[in-house]
């Protein structure tokens, strides 16, 4: 069965919010930048552990959609970022400055980030301030744009990342490797209640890199 067009198809195929899927929202500090994890829970396991460590970290707005089925919660639930279009969400990025969002990526088993979205700056920032604790946390963060597949870049205007005020937002990709350390013995399933020790200094690297483009952005 091919993944939904839309939060209209969710619904239509007679998925429940409660019950097969979650909508959440902390709206602290959105004005600066929003937190994003539109494929949580079972869709792409360990996104939305990795997001909410980070918003614990620094205080920031978040939002997640999250997926709870049994099984198949890629194939009913996974609206691409470019389509993603539920309400909430839809509300909340015309308030915020620009949006850092969490994702999962199969591509790799090498515990990578690949960082992506159309805010140049952005990307630097972010990787270098990962990379700095690397050895606290064990990942690498790389450009997407010069190491990953089109899909993985985060560059068109319409992905969720780029739609803040600002037009151009950062997109972070969690390789199935980064995931299955931050959340041994794997991430095949929804990582909640087994997190590594890693995931903090990750979080708090992350955080950092957010806290400086926020700074970035007040001063234009």
């Amino acid at each position: 069965m091919p993944e939904p067009r839309s939060y209209a198809e969710i619904l239509r195929n007679g998925h429940v919010l409660g019950r097969d899927f979650r909508v959440a929202f902390g709206d602290s500090k959105v004005e600066l930048c929003l937190l994003v994890a539109p494929h949580g829970g079972g869709i792409e396991p360990g996104t939305s552990d990795i997001m909410r460590a980070v918003a614990e970290a620094g205080g920031w707005a978040w939002y997640e959609f999250a997926g709870f089925l049994r099984k198949g919660n890629r194939e009913a639930l996974h609206v691409a970022s470019t389509e993603f279009d539920e309400p909430t969400l839809l509300a909340m990025l015309p308030q915020t400055s620009f949006v850092l969002s969490f994702h999962g990526a199969s591509e790799a088993a090498e515990p990578l980030v690949y960082v992506g979205g159309k805010w140049s700056l952005g990307r630097q920032t972010m990787i270098g301030s990962i990379n700095s604790a690397s050895g606290e946390h064990g990942l690498r963060a790389v450009d997407a744009l010069e190491t990953a597949p089109a899909h993985l870049q985060g560059l068109d205007d319409a992905n969720l990342t780029n739609r803040g005020k600002s037009g151009a937002g950062v997109q972070l990709e969690f390789s199935r490797g980064a995931r299955n350390l931050l959340f041994p013995p794997d991430a095949s399933r929804e990582a909640r209640g087994r997190r590594g020790a890693q995931l903090r200094p990750l979080a708090a690297s992350i955080h950092a890199g957010t806290k400086q483009l926020c700074e970035v952005l007040k001063r234009a």
